[in-house]
């Protein structure tokens, strides 16, 4: 199985702070890149990164992550809206030419993921279903929906069908049915490119998770494809996501999603695995930082 990982470096700039990607300060931003990249180096002998040239200046020229291979691509996509941030990880599904699974930035594994999962057509972190997801999903599709000249139909038909509108998180995401992947791909660049005038209409940035997570969903449904979630019962992101203090035994997998970057427990934790078991890379981070080469 390949790995894939991502970086548009676009999306942060605009924010001012590109360098932190929702981390409270720079250096765990590195941290986390770093320990993720080296976790799935330490259990898969194929892990591509897919980045524009200022991406590629950080994670290899300076972090000097181990990727195996690099694509320089995502600065074809510097005429898209800044707040488009999941853009660069769906160009990348589309890059991709086999069997993969993409993985965010602040993922972090402790051991492979299952055969079951590897060898399934589709991949998905968890499905985002419930009460708050549905009404949460309701209420940003409306907007949408009321502001585009045009959305994709199968949206129309998922609704139909479930009576609800059902997503799958992509902190990791990929499989092998690569014919839905290009599928996928086209129609979420349709989906954006044709209502490029009514993007200032809408919240752009919860935009993110209907032309990912929801789409991806609803093409899945339409096509007749199961997903195969790692966390097929997980219903809303607790702690149980970041138990730093399972590792490696307990917990395989840690996802450091949305406001847990801002918890000191996890900051901490994040911070004791990278300078416990990889000190060369932690001392190369703090050297940068101290130097201003970052």
């Amino acid at each position: 199985m390949k790995i894939v990982q991502s970086l548009w470096s676009k999306p942060g700039h605009k924010r001012m702070e590109w360098n932190k990607c929702g981390w409270p300060d720079r250096k765990y931003n590195y941290y986390s890149w770093t320990l993720s990249a080296l976790q799935f180096r330490k259990f898969y002998d194929d892990v591509e990164l897919v980045t524009d040239q200022a991406g590629y200046e950080l994670l290899i020229d300076k972090l000097k992550l181990p990727y195996t291979s690099v694509k320089v691509e995502l600065d074809q996509l510097n005429d898209y809206h800044e707040d488009l941030y999941a853009l660069g990880k769906v160009y990348a599904y589309g890059l991709q030419d086999g069997p993969f699974i993409h993985a965010d930035g602040d993922v972090f594994i402790w051991r492979p993921f299952d055969a079951s999962l590897e060898q399934a057509a589709l991949v998905c972190q968890c499905k985002e279903d419930g009460e708050d997801y549905n009404r949460w999903y309701a209420g940003v599709f409306m907007e949408i929906a009321q502001a585009f000249s045009t959305y994709p139909q199968v949206l129309d038909r998922t609704v139909s069908r479930n009576n609800r509108l059902i997503a799958a998180n992509a902190g990791i995401i990929g499989g092998r049915e690569m014919g839905f992947f290009r599928e996928f791909v086209r129609e979420a660049f349709a989906f954006i490119d044709k209502n490029l005038d009514s993007l200032h209409k809408i919240n752009i940035d919860l935009f993110n998770s209907i032309f990912e997570q929801l789409l991806f969903h609803a093409m899945s449904e339409d096509a007749g494809l199961t997903i195969n979630y790692l966390h097929p019962d997980f219903v809303r992101f607790g702690n149980d996501i970041i138990d730093f203090t399972g590792v490696p035994d307990r917990t395989g997998f840690i996802h450091t999603i949305g406001a847990h970057k801002k918890s000191w427990f996890t900051l901490d934790a994040l911070e004791f695995r990278l300078k416990k078991d990889y000190p060369d890379y932690y001392r190369n981070i703090h050297h940068l930082i101290k130097t201003h080469q970052v």
